[in-house]
């Protein structure tokens, strides 16, 4: 009988997994680096200094409404809840402080959700000032802090293909979107997982001004809030209403928290604030856009804006925000790019010139052989391998 061939560890023959394939590899030497170095600073340090100043030209107001539903009659938020990013300009001291407090009502602002149960909510009424003219487009806001939805779990957690409008099997639900895929009396949820259920369900109003002889309506779309690519990835759906339920955390909204012809499932290709909210965000503290208004300045004055507390914050010490921000040719209000890029630019800056100092001081010759292994004491051989070949040449 042949013997079985040896099974060897050799690489294949060949160009790639011998390491033959032609490669550059640059030497970094003083003359090459330092033009580096200075291109580098000198490329970012402006633009740097141009998305500073730009993103300062934004105007921003954020309001912290998180314990709204403590107070029935109007208190003023303490500073620590309130930040205005206007121009130095703009004298913010003298302003009126925003105030705000509850009121019981038993009607959604959101005209989509019926109230079937005749829920009693509160609902938050917040004034506040705008110190000068934002100029439009004008961008409403929230803003979670505390609120993790990077979890692994948590991102998983959903199904693109219900998203799409396919009418997913309940062990598929049950698998992708666990523990919010299945009801306890064997419905598919939907739409279904952690994501879709835990969506930010606070209400916004459009704000009216209240210190003029005439109540002004401004008003923000939900509209071109999601992004482009973002809304073709949800349709209507093709469940028959009778197999579905409505995510746990949407129960109280229909009767006896199931579907029917009266109240029928979401038409998600429309709902671009859910979009949004399943646009899951990287970091704990975030903002996601509720509304904008593309056309019109917000006026200097005083303005009211009425919220439907839906979305508690409070249980995991977490807050929510109002943020309504004006943007600049360059994008909105965020210093921190702009600080970013001249940090770069003045590092690299700095070492250029510390660099170029070292090596006008104290220039090391290139191509000096004697730093070469083999040109070392031993020939860059381990000691007894260096002492058997020099007995070996005796």
């Amino acid at each position: 009988m042949s013997e079985p061939a040896k099974k060897l560890r050799k690489p294949d023959e060949g160009a790639f997994k011998q390491q033959r394939l032609p490669a550059w590899q640059p030497v970094l030497t003083p003359r090459t680096v330092l033009p580096t170095l200075f291109i580098i600073g000198i490329i970012f340090t402006p633009i740097g200094g141009l998305l500073y100043w730009s993103s300062g030209r934004a105007n921003e107001i954020m309001l912290n409404y998180s314990h709204c539903g403590l107070y029935e009659t109007p208190v003023y938020m303490e500073p620590s809840m309130i930040s205005y990013e206007f121009s130095p300009a703009v004298d913010i001291s003298t302003m009126e402080m925003p105030a705000y407090h509850y009121q019981t009502t038993s009607e959604f602002l959101d005209p989509t959700w019926k109230n079937p149960n005749q829920l009693t909510i509160k609902q938050c009424v917040i004034d506040f000032t705008v110190p000068s003219t934002m100029t439009g487009p004008v961008f409403m806001y929230y803003r979670l802090t505390n609120f993790y939805q990077n979890r692994r779990q948590y991102i998983k957690s959903y199904d693109a293909d219900q998203l799409l409008g396919k009418a997913i099997s309940s062990s598929t639900a049950q698998s992708n979107c666990d523990p919010a895929g299945q009801t306890e009396e064997g419905l598919i949820v939907y739409p279904c997982g952690l994501i879709a259920n835990s969506m930010f369900n606070d209400t916004f109003s459009n704000i009216t001004q209240i210190d003029g002889d005439n109540a002004v309506l401004y008003e923000f779309s939900s509209t071109n809030v999601a992004w482009p690519t973002d809304t073709e990835k949800y349709k209507l759906t093709t469940y028959p209403i009778d197999a579905i339920a409505p995510p746990p955390n949407w129960v109280l909204r229909y009767p006896n928290g199931k579907y029917d012809q009266d109240h029928p499932p979401p038409d998600l290709s429309t709902m671009e604030r859910f979009m949004v909210w399943m646009h899951v965000a990287a970091l704990p503290d975030f903002r996601k856009l509720w509304g904008r208004n593309d056309n019109q300045d917000l006026p200097a004055g005083r303005w009211r804006i009425l919220v439907d507390m839906n979305f508690d914050t409070v249980q995991y010490k977490g807050t929510k925000w109002i943020v309504l921000s004006t943007t600049t040719a360059l994008g909105g209000r965020n210093l921190r790019l702009g600080v970013t890029y001249i940090s770069i630019g003045s590092i690299c800056l700095a070492l250029g010139v510390f660099f170029s100092i070292r090596q006008s001081a104290r220039p090391r010759k290139l191509g000096d052989q004697a730093y070469l292994s083999w040109n070392q004491p031993g020939g860059g051989l381990p000691s007894n391998v260096a002492r058997l070949a020099r007995l070996h040449q005796d």
